[in-house]
């Protein structure tokens, strides 16, 4: 359970650094987080891969959003947050967690999708790939 709040607090720091960074310039891809306290692959990961994705968006390119499925509360808070990015629809079928979905910011189209479970250079590749398709 510690490890899962660990998880929650990386995230919103992400988010909070995201949200900074987005009054700076406007992001070119949207990555959107889904998680729940319940997912072994979360609470191995989820640590490491926002650490890894953070460190991979240095130019503040992309705004993090997290969507936790933990339960009906947390689906209903990230939904009014995802709504704000204008992805509620593009987000509506995919409900896999312990996965990170980038989105074209200005599109909403989905570019990629990647595991969390995926190595840190995986991880940064596979932002650097979705940064680089908007481009």
């Amino acid at each position: 359970m510690k490890k899962v709040k660990s998880i929650f607090a990386i995230l919103i720091l992400a988010l909070l650094v995201s949200g900074t960074l987005m009054a700076q310039s406007t992001p070119k891809v949207i990555g959107v987080i889904n998680k729940a306290d319940w997912c072994s692959v979360c609470e191995k990961n989820g640590e490491r891969a926002m650490t890894a994705l953070m460190a991979g968006n240095e130019d503040g390119a992309t705004a993090f959003v997290a969507n936790d499925l933990t339960d009906d509360k947390t689906k209903k808070a990230s939904m009014e947050t995802l709504k704000k990015y204008g992805l509620e629809q593009a987000l509506a079928p995919l409900k896999s967690t312990g996965v990170a979905y980038f989105f074209n910011a200005e599109t909403k189209e989905l570019i990629s999708q990647v595991s969390v479970s995926k190595s840190d250079e995986e991880l940064a590749e596979a932002l650097k790939a979705a940064k680089k398709a908007v481009k």
